[in-house]
């Protein structure tokens, strides 16, 4: 049993919730941070699967100096508009908070924190394997467990109080829920096999990318991103446990993510970072420009240089980095860009690599940020416009929310997002996994088809699967 080290005295502020909720008629936000016992984040994630499958989530920082887990649905705020998504998620978050009763310490990712994210593109058709998500999804979890840089553990418990509720029995449900969820009870997870891979339309995928080319030597674009999935088939229902783990420990130095929304689960680790608001700092990460890695140092270092220098991919990277720059100059009172891009380099793959820092004006929240800057050029093209065009019509499915924002934020207006690529939908029996590369008029249709097989590889391994 997980032990909680420090009991703030929640009882008085809970009784205070549900009052508020009598009074104004209206659901009172009851949110308490304790912190316990040392608990691996993934133990927490897998206690979750009794009680609360189907309303899980994961979120692990790059650095790891952030890990949040949610099990349990406390509420939920979902948009469907295809304008204003953004604003209407960030209105009904604000407006839910606007009551709330908090008690605890007040620590990074801790309190009252929706976990989720927006799709790539409302305009695209509905396909069946997204039908349990909608344009703008979050989830507030029952339980929250945080786990800082040094290591400290927070259990956050959230619960939605309305004036019909009996605060003693909803006070009692609570504490029997977060006892048994932090009980040590281990489960043996039998994994599933892949029965088949396929990929889906390659040579028709090859065709549209060679059209989209033609278009781009016309100077009708500067740059387009098209995707492409591929199915996966196993003999049971795959759980999204197996698949984390093998993330955690094959994709360390990723942003790692997991959203259960029903039978569902939107999966992944990605090294792109969308934006990072942290009060006034704001931290964005220019990613675009790829090359593979190599087996050998000599040979790797030798990849490294030819990325560094390759006129194509420098002008791939400088599109995402003028873009970026000039969306952030319109919400910070100050911006810095280096000079000139580094390189990230992870397992499969390493990308040219540009941070950009920013001072937000007074009133931001991190959601307005990433309304100004998805999607950028590195996952949609330039111009944006003409280039969600091209996308919509060449590729011929619904991104759902891969190559789109995912992350956290608190109540404060702070948070995180990543750009979800190297992901992937779990749904029953099935992993859709997504794949894209940016097209710009230099570009051949099969050294980029060589490039989607890498950015294949790490969800591949993750779900148990390889190439045929």
């Amino acid at each position: 049993m997980v032990r909680i080290l420090q009991q703030s005295h929640g009882l008085a502020a809970f009784e205070r919730a549900i009052s508020l909720a009598h009074q104004s008629k209206r659901e009172v936000l009851f949110s308490q941070v304790t912190l316990i016992d040392e608990v691996d984040p993934l133990q927490f994630y897998e206690a979750g699967y009794k009680l609360y499958q189907g309303e899980r989530s994961f979120w692990q920082d790059r650095t790891g100096e952030l890990t949040l887990v949610g099990a349990g649905n406390a509420q939920t705020f979902t948009s469907n508009k295809k304008n204003e998504r953004f604003i209407d998620i960030k209105k009904q978050w604000n407006e839910f908070l606007l009551e709330a009763v908090r008690t605890g310490e007040n620590h990074a990712g801790t309190g009252p924190v929706a976990v989720g994210g927006f799709s790539f593109d409302p305009r695209q058709e509905a396909e069946l394997e997204w039908t349990n998500f909608s344009n703008g999804y979050f989830q507030l979890p029952s339980f929250m467990l945080t786990v800082n840089a040094k290591g400290d553990c927070f259990l956050t418990s959230n619960i939605v109080c309305s004036e019909f509720d009996d605060s003693k029995k909803l006070w009692e449900r609570m504490q029997e829920e977060r006892n048994q969820l932090l009980s040590d009870t281990e489960e043996s997870m039998k994994d599933v096999s892949v029965i088949k891979t396929t990929e889906i339309e390659p040579v028709k995928w090859k065709t549209s990318l060679t059209s989209v080319v033609k278009r781009l030597k016309k100077g009708e674009m500067e740059k387009v991103v098209l995707a492409r999935k591929i199915l996966v088939d196993f003999d049971g229902k795959k759980r999204s446990d197996t698949v984390l783990e093998r993330l955690r420990d094959d994709q360390s130095a990723s942003f790692i993510f997991s959203l259960e929304v029903l039978d569902s689960c939107f999966i992944g680790a990605t090294p792109e970072r969308l934006v990072k608001k942290s009060d006034e700092h704001i931290l964005s990460t220019c990613l675009a420009g790829s090359i593979a890695r190599g087996a050998t140092l000599e040979e790797d270092q030798h990849l490294s240089d030819l990325l560094l220098n390759d006129e194509k991919n420098l002008h791939e990277h400088e599109l995402v980095v003028r873009m970026i720059t000039e969306n952030l100059k319109d919400l910070c009172r100050e911006v810095t860009v280096p000079s000139s891009p580094a390189l990230m380099k992870i397992r499969d793959i390493q990308h040219l690599y540009t941070p950009v820092k920013g001072i937000a004006q007074k009133g931001m929240s991190v959601v307005d940020f990433v309304d100004r800057l998805h999607p950028t050029p590195a996952l949609g093209g330039t111009p944006t416009h003409l280039a969600m065009d091209v996308i919509q019509k060449e590729e011929k499915m619904n991104r759902g929310f891969y190559a789109a924002p995912v992350g956290w934020m608190d109540a404060e207006g702070n948070g995180e997002f990543a750009v979800a690529i190297r992901s992937g939908l779990l749904h029953d029996r099935h992993a859709y996994l997504y794949a894209g590369c940016g097209v710009v008029k230099d570009s051949n249709a099969e050294s980029e088809y060589q490039e989607t097989l890498i950015k294949f590889r790490p969800m591949l391994r993750a779900v148990g699967g390889t190439m045929q």
